[in-house]
Protein backbone atom coordinates (compact mmCIF):
# COMPACT_ATOMS: atom_id res chain seq x y z
CA UNK A 1 0.00 0.00 0.00
CA UNK A 2 1.26 3.47 -0.85
CA UNK A 3 1.79 6.10 1.82
CA UNK A 4 -1.11 8.04 0.33
CA UNK A 5 -3.36 4.97 0.53
CA UNK A 6 -2.39 4.32 4.14
CA UNK A 7 -3.16 7.93 4.97
CA UNK A 8 -6.60 7.65 3.40
CA UNK A 9 -7.29 4.45 5.36
CA UNK A 10 -6.28 6.14 8.60
CA UNK A 11 -8.45 9.13 7.75
CA UNK A 12 -11.41 6.83 7.10
CA UNK A 13 -10.90 5.15 10.49
CA UNK A 14 -10.74 8.52 12.21
CA UNK A 15 -13.93 9.64 10.44
CA UNK A 16 -15.67 6.50 11.68
CA UNK A 17 -14.45 7.16 15.22
CA UNK A 18 -15.69 10.74 14.94
CA UNK A 19 -19.15 9.56 13.90
CA UNK A 20 -19.25 7.16 16.84
CA UNK A 21 -18.21 9.80 19.40
CA UNK A 22 -20.54 12.50 18.10
CA UNK A 23 -23.43 10.05 17.97
CA UNK A 24 -22.55 8.98 21.52
CA UNK A 25 -22.84 12.62 22.60
CA UNK A 26 -26.26 12.80 20.97
CA UNK A 27 -27.39 9.58 22.67
CA UNK A 28 -26.09 10.84 26.01
CA UNK A 29 -28.13 14.05 25.66
CA UNK A 30 -31.23 11.99 24.94
CA UNK A 31 -30.65 9.64 27.89
CA UNK A 32 -30.06 12.57 30.25
CA UNK A 33 -33.25 14.29 29.10
CA UNK A 34 -35.37 11.22 29.95
CA UNK A 35 -33.61 10.66 33.29
CA UNK A 36 -31.65 7.52 32.42
CA UNK A 37 -28.36 9.28 33.27
CA UNK A 38 -27.96 11.44 36.40
CA UNK A 39 -26.38 14.90 36.31
CA UNK A 40 -22.99 13.82 37.67
CA UNK A 41 -22.56 10.92 35.23
CA UNK A 42 -23.88 13.08 32.41
CA UNK A 43 -21.27 15.79 32.97
CA UNK A 44 -18.46 13.25 33.43
CA UNK A 45 -19.38 11.33 30.29
CA UNK A 46 -20.03 14.46 28.26
CA UNK A 47 -16.65 15.94 29.18
CA UNK A 48 -14.92 12.67 28.32
CA UNK A 49 -16.66 12.30 24.96
CA UNK A 50 -15.99 15.95 24.11
CA UNK A 51 -12.27 15.68 24.86
CA UNK A 52 -11.99 12.45 22.85
CA UNK A 53 -13.98 13.89 19.95
CA UNK A 54 -11.84 17.02 19.90
CA UNK A 55 -8.66 14.92 19.83
CA UNK A 56 -9.99 12.81 16.95
CA UNK A 57 -11.16 15.88 15.06
CA UNK A 58 -7.74 17.45 15.46
CA UNK A 59 -6.14 14.32 13.96
CA UNK A 60 -8.62 14.43 11.08
CA UNK A 61 -7.74 18.08 10.55
CA UNK A 62 -4.02 17.21 10.44
CA UNK A 63 -4.52 14.30 8.03
CA UNK A 64 -6.71 16.33 5.71
CA UNK A 65 -4.17 19.14 5.66
CA UNK A 66 -1.49 16.65 4.58
CA UNK A 67 -3.51 15.33 1.62
CA UNK A 68 -3.07 16.81 -1.87
CA UNK A 69 -5.26 19.87 -2.35
CA UNK A 70 -8.60 19.26 -4.05
CA UNK A 71 -9.91 21.42 -6.84
CA UNK A 72 -12.11 24.16 -5.35
CA UNK A 73 -15.83 23.53 -5.50
CA UNK A 74 -17.95 25.76 -7.69
CA UNK A 75 -19.86 27.73 -5.10
CA UNK A 76 -22.48 29.09 -7.48
CA UNK A 77 -23.57 25.61 -8.53
CA UNK A 78 -23.76 24.44 -4.91
CA UNK A 79 -25.95 27.38 -3.96
CA UNK A 80 -28.29 26.94 -6.90
CA UNK A 81 -28.82 23.26 -6.03
CA UNK A 82 -29.35 24.04 -2.36
CA UNK A 83 -31.87 26.78 -3.08
CA UNK A 84 -33.73 24.55 -5.55
CA UNK A 85 -34.08 21.71 -3.07
CA UNK A 86 -35.45 23.84 -0.24
CA UNK A 87 -38.86 25.38 -0.87
CA UNK A 88 -39.72 28.99 -0.15
CA UNK A 89 -37.69 31.70 1.47
CA UNK A 90 -36.10 29.28 3.96
CA UNK A 91 -33.95 28.26 0.99
CA UNK A 92 -32.04 31.51 1.44
CA UNK A 93 -30.89 30.32 4.85
CA UNK A 94 -29.64 27.04 3.43
CA UNK A 95 -27.88 28.82 0.59
CA UNK A 96 -26.25 31.25 2.98
CA UNK A 97 -25.19 28.40 5.26
CA UNK A 98 -23.68 26.58 2.29
CA UNK A 99 -21.67 29.65 1.31
CA UNK A 100 -20.50 30.10 4.88
CA UNK A 101 -19.56 26.44 5.18
CA UNK A 102 -17.19 26.73 2.24
CA UNK A 103 -15.04 29.36 3.93
CA UNK A 104 -11.60 28.09 4.78
CA UNK A 105 -10.57 27.95 8.42
CA UNK A 106 -8.58 31.13 7.97
CA UNK A 107 -11.63 33.07 6.80
CA UNK A 108 -13.78 32.70 9.88
CA UNK A 109 -15.00 35.86 11.54
CA UNK A 110 -13.41 34.99 14.86
CA UNK A 111 -9.84 33.80 14.49
CA UNK A 112 -8.70 30.49 15.90
CA UNK A 113 -5.25 29.07 16.44
CA UNK A 114 -4.29 25.84 14.62
CA UNK A 115 -5.66 22.81 16.44
CA UNK A 116 -8.09 24.90 18.52
CA UNK A 117 -10.80 22.58 19.85
CA UNK A 118 -13.55 25.14 19.27
CA UNK A 119 -12.59 25.49 15.60
CA UNK A 120 -12.55 21.74 15.18
CA UNK A 121 -15.97 21.30 16.76
CA UNK A 122 -17.25 24.18 14.64
CA UNK A 123 -16.13 22.31 11.52
CA UNK A 124 -17.95 19.20 12.70
CA UNK A 125 -21.09 21.25 13.37
CA UNK A 126 -20.96 22.51 9.77
CA UNK A 127 -20.67 18.93 8.54
CA UNK A 128 -23.72 17.88 10.57
CA UNK A 129 -25.70 20.85 9.27
CA UNK A 130 -24.76 20.10 5.67
CA UNK A 131 -26.16 16.55 6.02
CA UNK A 132 -29.41 17.82 7.53
CA UNK A 133 -28.67 16.62 11.08
CA UNK A 134 -29.79 19.89 12.68
CA UNK A 135 -30.13 18.38 16.16
CA UNK A 136 -26.49 17.32 16.26
CA UNK A 137 -25.36 20.54 14.61
CA UNK A 138 -27.26 22.58 17.19
CA UNK A 139 -25.64 20.66 20.05
CA UNK A 140 -22.17 21.16 18.59
CA UNK A 141 -22.69 24.89 18.01
CA UNK A 142 -23.78 25.08 21.66
CA UNK A 143 -20.53 23.31 22.67
CA UNK A 144 -18.52 25.92 20.77
CA UNK A 145 -20.41 28.74 22.50
CA UNK A 146 -19.67 27.19 25.91
CA UNK A 147 -15.98 26.64 25.11
CA UNK A 148 -15.51 30.18 23.86
CA UNK A 149 -17.35 31.74 26.81
CA UNK A 150 -15.18 29.73 29.20
CA UNK A 151 -12.28 31.61 27.59
CA UNK A 152 -13.99 34.95 28.13
CA UNK A 153 -15.15 35.58 24.56
CA UNK A 154 -18.16 35.06 22.31
CA UNK A 155 -18.27 33.54 18.84
CA UNK A 156 -20.62 35.28 16.41
CA UNK A 157 -20.74 32.39 13.94
CA UNK A 158 -21.52 29.78 16.58
CA UNK A 159 -24.28 31.99 18.02
CA UNK A 160 -25.75 32.70 14.59
CA UNK A 161 -25.84 29.07 13.55
CA UNK A 162 -26.96 27.83 16.95
CA UNK A 163 -29.93 30.18 16.55
CA UNK A 164 -30.56 29.16 12.95
CA UNK A 165 -30.46 25.39 13.59
CA UNK A 166 -32.66 25.84 16.68
CA UNK A 167 -35.20 27.68 14.53
CA UNK A 168 -35.10 24.90 11.94
CA UNK A 169 -35.83 22.33 14.66
CA UNK A 170 -39.18 24.04 15.33
CA UNK A 171 -40.53 23.39 11.85
CA UNK A 172 -43.29 20.79 11.89
CA UNK A 173 -43.25 20.56 15.70
CA UNK A 174 -46.60 19.31 17.08
CA UNK A 175 -46.06 21.27 20.31
CA UNK A 176 -46.79 24.88 19.37
CA UNK A 177 -45.89 26.27 22.79
CA UNK A 178 -42.51 24.53 22.80
CA UNK A 179 -41.87 25.63 19.22
CA UNK A 180 -42.59 29.23 20.19
CA UNK A 181 -40.19 29.01 23.13
CA UNK A 182 -37.50 27.63 20.86
CA UNK A 183 -38.09 30.40 18.35
CA UNK A 184 -37.69 32.96 21.14
CA UNK A 185 -34.38 31.35 22.14
CA UNK A 186 -33.28 31.21 18.50
CA UNK A 187 -34.10 34.87 18.01
CA UNK A 188 -32.15 35.81 21.16
CA UNK A 189 -29.04 33.99 19.92
CA UNK A 190 -29.33 35.62 16.50
CA UNK A 191 -29.70 39.09 17.99
CA UNK A 192 -26.62 38.45 20.15
CA UNK A 193 -24.69 37.50 17.02
CA UNK A 194 -25.68 40.78 15.32
CA UNK A 195 -24.57 42.72 18.40
CA UNK A 196 -21.15 41.06 18.29
CA UNK A 197 -20.64 41.97 14.62
CA UNK A 198 -23.14 44.32 12.99
CA UNK A 199 -21.56 43.77 9.55
CA UNK A 200 -22.17 40.00 9.68
CA UNK A 201 -24.91 39.26 7.13
CA UNK A 202 -25.90 35.74 8.18
CA UNK A 203 -27.78 36.44 11.45
CA UNK A 204 -29.52 39.46 9.88
CA UNK A 205 -30.81 37.23 7.08
CA UNK A 206 -31.81 34.49 9.52
CA UNK A 207 -33.72 36.96 11.69
CA UNK A 208 -35.63 38.13 8.62
CA UNK A 209 -36.52 34.52 7.81
CA UNK A 210 -37.59 33.77 11.38
CA UNK A 211 -39.79 36.86 11.59
CA UNK A 212 -41.36 36.54 8.14
CA UNK A 213 -41.37 32.85 7.26
CA UNK A 214 -41.75 31.34 10.72
CA UNK A 215 -43.85 34.03 12.45
CA UNK A 216 -45.54 35.70 9.51
CA UNK A 217 -44.56 39.22 10.57
CA UNK A 218 -43.32 41.15 7.53
CA UNK A 219 -43.03 44.41 9.46
CA UNK A 220 -40.68 42.85 12.02
CA UNK A 221 -38.68 41.16 9.24
CA UNK A 222 -38.18 44.30 7.13
CA UNK A 223 -35.35 45.98 9.09
CA UNK A 224 -33.44 42.71 9.29
CA UNK A 225 -33.63 41.96 5.58
CA UNK A 226 -32.51 45.52 4.82
CA UNK A 227 -29.52 45.10 7.13
CA UNK A 228 -28.84 41.74 5.50
CA UNK A 229 -28.70 43.40 2.08
CA UNK A 230 -26.50 46.21 3.43
CA UNK A 231 -24.09 43.66 4.96
CA UNK A 232 -23.11 42.36 1.51
CA UNK A 233 -24.01 38.65 1.71
CA UNK A 234 -22.05 36.26 -0.56
CA UNK A 235 -22.50 37.22 -4.20
CA UNK A 236 -24.37 34.06 -5.19
CA UNK A 237 -26.87 34.63 -2.38
CA UNK A 238 -27.44 38.33 -3.11
CA UNK A 239 -30.02 37.65 -5.83
CA UNK A 240 -32.00 35.35 -3.55
CA UNK A 241 -31.86 37.92 -0.76
CA UNK A 242 -33.04 40.70 -3.09
CA UNK A 243 -36.06 38.67 -4.18
CA UNK A 244 -36.90 37.79 -0.58
CA UNK A 245 -36.55 41.46 0.40
CA UNK A 246 -39.00 42.48 -2.33
CA UNK A 247 -41.47 39.90 -1.04
CA UNK A 248 -41.19 41.24 2.50
CA UNK A 249 -41.56 44.86 1.36
CA UNK A 250 -44.70 43.97 -0.57
CA UNK A 251 -46.18 42.23 2.49
CA UNK A 252 -45.19 44.91 5.02
CA UNK A 253 -47.80 47.48 5.98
Amino acid sequence: MTAHGAQLDRLAALEEERRFLLRSLQDLEREHEVGDVDDHDYRTLKDGYTVRAAAVLRQIDDHQAALPAKRPRQRGRTLVVTAAVVAGSVGIGFALASAWGERSSGQEITGFTPGDESRILLTSARDAMSTGDFQLANQLFAEVIEMERARGRDNAEALAYFGWTLALLTRGSPDEAEAERRLDAARLALVQATELDDDYADPQCFLAIVEYQFRGDADAALPYIERCEASNPPGDVATLVAGFADEIRAAAS
